[in-house]
């Protein structure tokens, strides 16, 4: 085939898996413009080809280091990659009619380094991220964007962006190895557009299991948020920039893993005193990064820095959580703190309004 405009990695670790169905959805309608690279990780390609359409513009790339992380696949694709754009996908999931060609069209025509994809699950439901400025798709912006809520990156990244910035995913990580990768992306210079009004991602949920949702040990679910934090870069950027990432990783994921912990036996006991270091290393990255949080969420995230924090202390502290009143969850301490763009109420007002 001719050289294609866009390499599509899927990395693969399960023939259950279905990966057909992803592959099909690249592939239709997208011409010769389109070359699909399966990242067979800890597979023999011999027993994934069956389970793929058959067409020129697949190719299977074994991929074998015993790591168990979608990481090692992903970059073995990216690294593989010769054309222009380069998209990564689970193999769970799949692009809804036209994606990519719309993707492509409006990233040549913006001279984007990475066209955003909307996203949406299997059933629908829209996913709401990142919460752009109203009517916003155009050089989007990591702090008035709240480009930090986007996690995964799902549309198109040009391949010379990539190698520029000497970004891959994080070696090792079972999941989040996109954490590191998209917090140093978003926070450069390249040019980030949306593709609001295109074709979606489209998330799969009628797999058994997804990684990126078993709950798993404290320590291997914020093992990422460790890793970023630790990042010789970050402490270089402005302000700003560290407070918006800090207030991102406190709101949804380290107050998340301790709100799902409901129970004195879904902690081990060495976890809390870990917890309330990696919290600390956040806080201290920002400046008054815990204003805008909620009067609940602030007496909660309290009792996860305080120094003779237990066991016992945060199940105590995440029961009186989930007790709080509306207004608790919402308002921060300080009534001017709500007017913060990262406070919970804008926060949830942005998700209320987002198009």
């Amino acid at each position: 085939m001719s050289e294609p405009d866009v390499d599509v990695v899927v990395a693969l670790h399960d023939l259950s898996r279905p990966v057909g169905r992803c592959v099909a959805s690249a592939l239709a309608g997208a011409g010769s413009h389109v070359r699909v690279t399966v990242a067979c990780h800890e597979l023999d390609p011999v027993d994934v080809t069956p389970l793929l359409p058959v067409d020129p513009r697949i190719r299977l790339l074994p991929v074998r280091d015993g790591l168990g992380s979608p990481s090692g696949p992903y970059n073995a694709g990216i690294d593989a990659a010769t054309a222009r754009f380069v998209t990564i996908i689970g193999s769970d999931d799949f692009f809804e009619p036209g994606a990519l060609s719309a993707w492509t069209r409006a990233a040549d025509r913006l001279g984007s380094d990475v066209m955003l994809a909307r996203v949406r699950m299997q059933d629908g439901a829209e996913i709401h991220t990142p919460r752009v400025r109203p009517l916003r798709s155009r050089r989007l912006d990591l702090v008035r964007d709240r480009l930090a809520y986007r996690t995964a990156p799902l549309g198109l990244m040009r391949k010379a962006t990539l190698d520029t910035l000497g970004l891959r995913l994080v070696e090792g990580m079972r999941s989040g190895g996109d954490v590191a990768f998209t917090a140093r992306l978003w926070s450069s210079d390249a040019r980030i557009d949306l593709a609001r009004s295109a074709p979606r991602y489209v998330v799969g949920t009628d797999a058994v299991t997804r990684v990126t949702t078993s709950v798993r040990p404290l320590t291997d679910e914020l093992r990422a948020f460790a890793d970023l934090v630790a990042r010789p870069w970050l402490p270089a950027l402005d302000d700003a920039a560290r407070r918006a990432l800090a207030v991102k990783t406190i709101r949804i994921h380290l107050l998340g893993a301790v709100r799902r912990r409901r129970e004195e036996a879904a902690w081990h006991p060495s976890e809390p005193a870990w917890l309330r270091e990696l919290l600390t290393e956040w806080v201290g990255l920002a400046p008054c990064v815990l204003r805008p949080f909620s009067r609940a969420d602030r007496a909660l995230l309290a009792a996860t820095l305080d120094r003779h924090v237990s066991v016992g202390s945060l199940v105590a502290a995440v029961a009186a959580r989930a007790r709080a009143g509306r207004w608790d969850a919402v308002l921060t301490p300080s009534p001017v703190d709500n007017l913060d763009r990262e406070s919970s109420l804008r926060y949830l007002a942005a998700d209320r309004f987002w198009r």
